[in-house]
């Protein structure tokens, strides 16, 4: 007991082992006769629902928290996607009353289905991998978001559900086959430009969106520092004269990947010993509430007798 997927609120596809798998009733019914010799078993019964509760919430924050330490970039949404369903007042009243079995009880921990889409690549036995088509901005291939450089160059954040904004591949694309600059209206050699062409990553070649370095004039600091032979751009006419034709150039920094395309990509299922670790973590807490709902009924109980 104490575990269930709920299908109709999160995608299962891929999601091997990604539930609540630790088995709460032993930890439970551990305090079963203490409760019925002290409280009765309408309050175990009671205690048993509130225990299962406090389990899945307390596993959701942990896996939060631990989303934390193994994911480098989030956002809010990302974090929120583990969630919890509790049983509602009539469930824990059912319970007390006996219209419902304990054995019905289950603690609900799920991803929810929009961020299932992309975090279901973390979870498993082994490695996923994801072939273009499934989640992302293109079907042919895998666009890999490189958002220090796109955040650099384009002035662009992740949205708020840590995505690439619609818009941005587009612009790209519009302004890469017109030519100019992907800032501004006009072309121009202060500003970043973008084109799509072939990069060597770790050796091997893709087809990438690159961002082109805005040009610089040659400053004397690049000639005194840099290896610049001279400030000038020069050229010898036919008769030997040297003419100044306008100061020497220079890239201001080197191309930028802003999305690579890869054929696949293969992720490490680096977010299922984490959930694992949170909800035996928050199953060690079952102690710790029986042994408050105890004494709470306890005291309920005493405090009754003395108004009487």
């Amino acid at each position: 007991m104490a575990r269930k997927q709920n299908s109709s609120s999160f995608d299962t596809r891929s999601f091997d082992g990604v539930e609540m798998t630790t088995d709460l009733g032993a930890s439970i019914e551990a305090w079963k006769e203490r409760f019925v010799s002290t409280v009765g078993m309408a309050k175990y019964r009671r205690a048993f629902g509130w225990a299962v509760d406090e389990t899945a919430k307390a596993a959701t924050i942990g896996i939060r928290a631990k989303f934390d330490k193994h994911l480098k970039r989030q956002a809010p949404w990302t974090k929120s996607a583990v969630a919890y369903k509790r049983l509602s007042k009539s469930d824990l009243n059912g319970l007390e009353n006996g219209a419902r079995d304990v054995e019905d009880v289950y603690a609900q921990v799920f991803v929810k289905a929009k961020q299932s889409t992309y975090l279901k690549y973390m979870f498993g036995m082994g490695n996923n991998v994801r072939t273009p088509g499934d989640v992302g901005l293109a079907q042919d291939h895998i666009l890999l978001p490189w958002w220090d450089n796109i955040t650099l160059t384009q002035g662009v954040r992740p949205t708020a559900g840590g995505g690439v904004p619609v818009s941005l591949l587009a612009q790209l694309h519009r302004e890469m086959q017109a030519g100019k600059a992907t800032k501004g209206k006009g072309r121009s050699s202060s500003r970043w430009g973008v084109y799509y062409g072939p990069v060597t990553v770790h050796g091997q070649s893709h087809m990438a969106y690159v961002a082109r370095p805005p040009r610089v004039p040659v400053t004397e600091h690049d000639v005194l520092h840099r290896g610049a032979k001279a400030l000038d751009a020069v050229i010898v006419r036919r008769n030997g004269d040297i003419a100044r034709v306008g100061r020497k150039m220079r890239d201001s920094d080197h191309p930028r990947i802003l999305f690579l395309a890869v054929d696949r990509a293969t992720y490490q299922p680096k977010l299922q010993a984490p959930w694992d670790e949170a909800c035996r973590e928050a199953a060690a807490r079952i102690p710790d509430i029986m042994a408050a709902q105890l004494k709470d009924n306890i005291d309920h109980r005493r405090l009754s007798e003395l108004r009487n």
